[in-house]
């Protein structure tokens, strides 16, 4: 048996030993943490109302039960740590973000049909790189800048064809040089239900989407893959896009621009555009997305389009893409006739889980009896992160004003760095 003595002895060293603990976490916590500036909460409380009017915290004789709310003022421990994140993620914001999109493409042309073999066995080589300036104004405001430098010669120059071979050049005016393709202001309005963008701008960024056809950085570099040739968009221009996304099945858009650097007034090269989209996923089978644009361009006589586009998954890792356009030709009473379909594969089906590949077709009509056919291939190969590899085979076929048939075989392969 423990004397009694000895037994207090030892439950005093233990209360001892418990103190001397709490006072180290004390100490611990006031060194690591610090108050947060005061915030205000609004608290749910119930409270008893009397005849007279007065609230009383428990129930009174003849008074009744309400809920309230309560403000209240309040301070909130936090670590020196999250103090640190929070400062670094504000000026973040608030600072300018630069980013970069580097390629380098090298083609070749064989041409086996043909008078004209100009283009025959050459080669030709594409520098691009784009600088991204990006920064917080204030909240869900922000302005965007994008810098391009291009190099090189693509053998649209030789080959003359309908649409580009090489999407890199499309909407840039000169090459060899650098240009700004957009600065713009973009804010969020109706809890981010309404975005408007107004700037200088690239319509084709907003309008005509594609989830599988519709970047040369990453998927197809034919232009005719990449956006519908019926927009006729041929450069970039100051102007204004509307987005109204209510985060359900439809989104509306609505967007404008001077469709011409020469132009002396906006009212003689007024581009607009409207769209209408569609979110649906038929038989469970994947997500689809569903567009259909109408567009008028005011240069010169004037002109009007209208067009679709589709994606949609099939499965896992495959999707579906289509589009159709229709435009008036200022030169005849016909109209130019453009659609494109095609598969693109993903998600693991490649050599690399990040590795993508497609297959897509192309066919141009025009009112001048001018014709185009293209199929292009493509596999794009994840490197690293940042670093992607990809190989194309394009075959393109043009039928001549004078009824005459040129055919090229172009393989391509493009070396792409984002960071």
């Amino acid at each position: 048996m423990i004397p009694f003595g000895a037994q207090a002895e030892s439950d005093r060293e233990q209360l001892l030993k418990r103190i001397e603990g709490l006072e180290q976490r004390v100490i611990e916590l006031e060194t690591t943490t610090v108050l947060s500036d005061p915030e205000t909460r609004v608290k749910k409380i119930e409270v008893f109302v009397d005849e007279n009017g007065f609230e009383h915290d428990t129930q009174v004789p003849g008074s009744h039960r309400i809920t309230t709310y309560q403000r209240e003022r309040v301070y909130r421990r936090q670590t020196i740590n999250e103090k640190i994140e929070e400062a670094l993620d504000d000026a973040a914001s608030r600072n300018v973000q630069l980013g970069v999109d580097a390629a380098i493409i090298l083609q070749n042309v064989q041409q086996p049909r043909g008078e004209d073999k100009t283009a025959d066995g050459n080669f030709y080589q594409l520098a691009s790189t784009d600088l991204y300036f990006t920064a917080g104004i204030a909240q869900y405001t922000v302005f965007f800048a994008d810098i391009v430098g291009l190099s090189g010669t693509p053998p649209d120059n030789e080959i003359n064809g309908t649409t580009l071979v090489n999407g890199y050049a499309a909407r840039l005016i000169k090459q060899n040089d650098l240009s700004l393709r957009e600065a713009w202001l973009m804010t969020e309005l109706w809890d981010q239900r309404l975005s408007l963008v107004v700037g200088r701008l690239d319509l084709t960024n907003y309008f005509d989407a594609n989830a599988a056809a519709n970047d040369e950085t990453s998927q197809f570099l034919s232009d005719a893959l990449v956006n519908n040739p019926a927009l006729g968009l041929s450069e970039n221009g100051a102007g204004m896009a509307v987005v109204y996304d209510p985060k359900s099945a439809f989104n509306f858009r609505l967007g404008y621009q001077q469709s011409s650097s020469t132009a002396s007034n906006l009212s003689d090269s007024l581009f607009l555009l409207l769209e209408a989209g569609y979110q649906a996923n038929p038989f469970h089978m994947g997500e689809g997305n569903y567009r259909i644009w109408y567009r008028e361009d005011s240069t010169g006589n004037g002109s009007s389009a209208f067009g679709v586009s589709l994606d949609q998954r099939l499965m896992a890792g495959i999707t579906l893409f289509g589009r159709y356009g229709s435009a008036e030709n200022t030169a005849s009473t016909k109209r130019d006739s453009y659609y494109s379909t095609g598969l693109q594969f993903d998600t693991g089906l490649g050599f690399n889980p990040e590795d993508a590949f497609g297959i897509g077709y192309s066919r141009s009509d025009l009112a001048t009896n001018e014709k185009e056919t293209l199929f292009e291939s493509y596999y794009n190969l994840a490197m690293t992160e940042k670093l992607r590899l990809s190989f194309h085979l394009t075959f393109l076929e043009e039928k001549r004003v004078d009824s005459s048939t040129d055919a090229y075989v172009i393989s391509g392969v493009r070396l792409q760095a984002s960071f």
